[in-house]
């Protein structure tokens, strides 16, 4: 029971506090007011609630799918070895992915080509180590998602280019894209955690 009590308190109350008062701390030595950290973004500028939505729902959904992948590896309740490393690669790459959307670490902090080639590099490797598992579970929802990405990732780095006065008709089909393999990933990784849970 103690011992219990001191893996709550540490975990879930002491690590909290800290992480809280860390982001406060160098936030105002960054200059930012502590109001400005803890509200809600919608809240500070004064937009209305549909601002953002899809965006903050493809970050839900990511950490959605990176939660139901990582929990259903790491609960000890996967018989194969080889359905638990799938779930996990598949998890960790997963919240990279809700990371990087979150932060927009792509568009504002490390190179875009980096991080894609990084994804892809990734991806590639738990297609080709897992591709049996993958066509067992359901290949379909893993490709499609695939595929959707990838083109999000084609209009984001080549159509703006080529048509640099279409802006917003090029947007609007990237993140349609995004959003809509983002649910396909998570699809496929819900199917991934059922199948290797029963």
């Amino acid at each position: 029971m103690k011992k219990n009590t001191i893996i709550f308190l540490s975990s879930s109350v002491i690590a909290p506090i800290f992480i809280y008062l860390s982001i406060i701390m160098l936030s105002n030595s960054s200059g930012i007011e502590s109001i400005l950290v803890i509200r809600d973004l919608a809240q500070t500028c004064g937009y209305p609630i549909g601002v953002g939505l899809i965006s903050n729902l493809g970050i839900l959904i990511w950490s959605a799918s990176a939660s139901i992948s990582l929990f259903s590896s790491l609960s000890g309740l996967v018989q194969k070895r080889e359905n638990s490393n799938l779930l996990f690669y598949g998890g960790i790459l997963t919240l990279i992915l809700c990371i990087d959307d979150f932060f927009l670490l792509h568009d504002k902090y490390i190179g875009a080509d980096f991080l894609y080639i990084t994804y892809s590099i990734i991806g590639l490797y738990i297609l080709t180590k897992f591709r049996k598992l993958i066509f067992k579970i359901d290949f379909l929802s893993f490709i499609v998602s695939v595929i959707l990405l990838s083109l999000s990732i084609a209009f984001d780095k080549s159509f703006q280019e080529i048509f640099p006065n279409n802006y917003i008709n090029i947007q609007l089909y990237e993140e349609g894209f995004k959003f809509v393999g983002i649910i396909c990933w998570m699809n496929f990784w819900w199917k991934a955690s059922l199948k290797s849970l029963r």
